[in-house]
């Protein structure tokens, strides 16, 4: 068991070094809601050092991590299992700053959606936005790739619906997905759900998405100017250049984003970065990792979000990770836990 051990605590140490911030933005909705029902903001503030004032600043930055406990601790305090809901719901893209400013005056939602993949990152350095086009229907969701966060579920809850709200932006109030996915176990009430969404909801699923038609995709946004977007890309660009290239954070957000396609080699990656295999084994080893560590934290991360957080089964989990089947990942994790998944979500799974 000791060797164990000291190898999940490899895991968690090298994430624990590279502390993302997040922008208040969405947040400051918290306020309203903690209030509406029934709690007093400034109690659950106070105990993570935070004032009412600061939460209402969008700009203000705080730990990403720090973020997952507060919405736990709303959560928790209100007794509402979709608190991250109820807070997406009155989130605006503004508030997601200049990457939400960009993609209202994107030429048609495909373009804007484009922007938001590749610039949510100066909002938010915890989780990447996610955007694929298939045959016949696109993916707008989220996904998760810092490590010991808290309240996965509210998490997710409350970014699927600001996805909702950046789609409705550009469509109009109307627009509906065709499908909610969500990993979430089936919360006690779907009433706000089914109100807001107006779609079908799927729970227990592998990802966190907005499924819809790609004829979407062509639809020109009402709000769109062409020189104000070509002003906030330069603004994006000088901000991305000003902040400090991380080649492990990097890899991390792609395998995150390339295992929901099956392709996550070291292969799929260096071409991502457009640099030799080679090249790229090279620039981690300087970081004191490998490829195959950096992959094992990340299936380490999603395996105990989607087996704390769902009632996937544990036959999916392994699929969704890439591997060759249950027998493969359930070596994997007592390498990492000393447990099997199914022991691991029996012992760590509890009720908010």
């Amino acid at each position: 068991m000791q060797d164990t051990n000291q190898y999940t605590g490899k895991l968690q140490s090298r994430s624990s070094k590279r502390e993302g911030l997040v922008r208040v933005g969405p947040l400051t909705e918290i306020v309203n809601v903690l209030r509406k029902l029934g709690v007093n903001p400034e109690e659950v503030f106070e105990h993570f050092g935070l004032t009412t004032d600061q939460i209402e600043d969008t700009d203000f930055e705080i730990p990403y991590v720090t973020a997952s406990q507060l919405l736990t601790r709303c959560a928790q305090s209100t007794h509402c299992p979709h608190f991250g809901l109820l807070v997406g719901i009155r989130a605006r893209p503004s508030t997601l700053g200049i990457p939400g400013f960009l993609l209202q005056n994107a030429s048609n939602v495909g373009a804007a959606l484009r922007d938001l993949t590749e610039n949510l990152d100066l909002h938010d350095q915890g989780g990447i936005p996610v955007f694929e086009t298939r045959r016949n229907f696109s993916l707008l969701g989220y996904t998760i790739h810092h490590a010991n966060v808290e309240g996965v579920e509210q998490i997710y809850d409350l970014s699927i619906a600001v996805g909702c709200n950046i789609m409705r932006s550009m469509c109009g109030e109307g627009w509906t997905p065709n499908k909610v996915l969500l990993s979430r176990h089936p919360p006690p009430d779907l009433t706000p759900y089914k109100q807001f969404y107006r779609a079908p909801l799927h729970f227990n699923m592998d990802r966190n998405s907005l499924m819809f038609s790609n004829h979407w995709l062509n639809h020109r946004i009402p709000t769109a100017d062409a020189l104000l977007h070509r002003y906030l890309e330069r603004e994006a660009d000088e901000l991305h250049t000003q902040r400090q290239a991380n080649i492990v954070d990097d890899t991390r957000r792609l395998m995150r984003t390339l295992m929901m396609t099956g392709n996550c080699t070291i292969r799929d990656i260096a071409g991502q970065f457009c640099m030799h295999e080679r090249t790229l084994h090279r620039k981690l080893r300087a970081e004191g990792t490998s490829f195959q560590l950096e992959l094992d934290a990340v299936r380490y991360d999603i395996a105990r979000q989607l087996l704390t957080g769902s009632a996937m089964p544990i036959t999916s989990i392994a699929e969704t990770l890439n591997y060759s089947g249950v027998s493969a990942l359930n070596r994997a994790f007592k390498r990492w836990t000393g447990y099997t998944p199914a022991r691991w979500r029996s012992l760590n799974t509890t009720p908010i």
